[in-house]
């Protein structure tokens, strides 16, 4: 059965760890300031956005216009994200936006991407259940 795996989802899944593991700094560990702690999720999770953002970008053929800005503005709303964090904006509110454009970004691909092909299973068994659970941990505040 392991032969069947892909090993993209099982990379995909790794990538909450950092979050399991800040979760349980704040709520166990106490070893790394709350500053650092909620930069670093506000970075990783923009790092997240535009990975997403970017899978719809491919080089070796044209792809529609539309697609090429809807994969371009994950990237713009990180730049307004990073330069509001730097300003030390309120950064609940911070981690709300990142919730709505996670959020957001979920439903567009599944009604750009995933609505008409016969393949859903990437979008159900990973796109939909990580992001759900990242918006959970944005959402709760950490």
């Amino acid at each position: 059965m392991f032969y069947k795996t892909n090993l993209q989802y099982i990379i995909s899944y790794l990538g909450l760890i950092p979050y399991g593991l800040i979760f349980l700094n704040k709520h166990f560990f106490f070893y790394i300031e709350q500053k650092i702690t909620f930069d670093f999720i506000i970075y990783y999770t923009l790092i997240i956005i535009v990975f997403i953002g970017s899978e719809k970008w491919n080089l070796q053929k044209k792809i529609p216009n539309h697609l090429i800005i809807y994969g371009f503005l994950p990237s713009l709303f990180a730049i307004f994200i990073i330069i509001l964090n730097l300003y030390s904006y309120d950064i609940l509110k911070l981690f709300l936006y990142l919730a709505i454009f996670l959020m957001t970004q979920l439903i567009f691909d599944y009604i750009l991407i995933y609505a008409k092909s016969a393949k859903k299973y990437a979008f159900y068994y990973v796109r939909l259940p990580l992001t759900l659970i990242i918006t959970l941990f944005l959402l709760i505040k950490f």
